[in-house]
This record gives structure tokens, C-alpha cells and sequence, in this order.
């Protein structure tokens, strides 16, 4: 298993290829591989998505996804 962490500036859902993960703002696990972030709710935040090859991380050194 991978580590990402996806920062917003509130809390919302993380999407992963259309697939619930977890909140914002947490170290979430993932398969290693390509994957699609997105977070559910009103598309008011940049990037509209962010593509990634999740691989080699830690939990203390995660994958940073961040939302704007």
C-alpha cells in the first residue's frame, strides 16, 4: 500500500478514479499506481483534477495532492 495526503482548505471528500478515499487534510492509503484525484461537492477549487503515479512512499513521507 501508498500514502497520499490531499490538502483543501476545508474538509471534503477525496475521490480517487471516481471512488470515495477519504477526507481532506489526511494520510490516506492507496494502491500503488495511476490514479485521478477529485473531490466531491462544488467544483470550486484548481486543479479540476490531479493525475499521479502513486509509488515508494511512507506514511511519513506521503504523496502531496493539494487543492486550491
Amino acid at each position: 500500500m501508498e500514502y497520499v495526503f490531499v490538502s483543501f482548505k476545508e474538509d471534503r471528500t477525496v475521490l480517487a478514479d471516481g471512488k470515495k478515499l477519504g477526507q481532506t487534510n489526511q494520510t490516506l492509503l492507496i494502491e500503488k499506481g495511476h490514479h485521478c484525484f477529485t473531490l466531491a461537492g462544488m467544483q470550486n477549487y484548481n486543479p479540476e483534477k490531479v493525475d499521479a503515479v502513486i509509488e515508494q512512499t511512507t506514511v511519513l513521507s506521503s504523496y502531496n495532492v493539494k487543492f486550491y
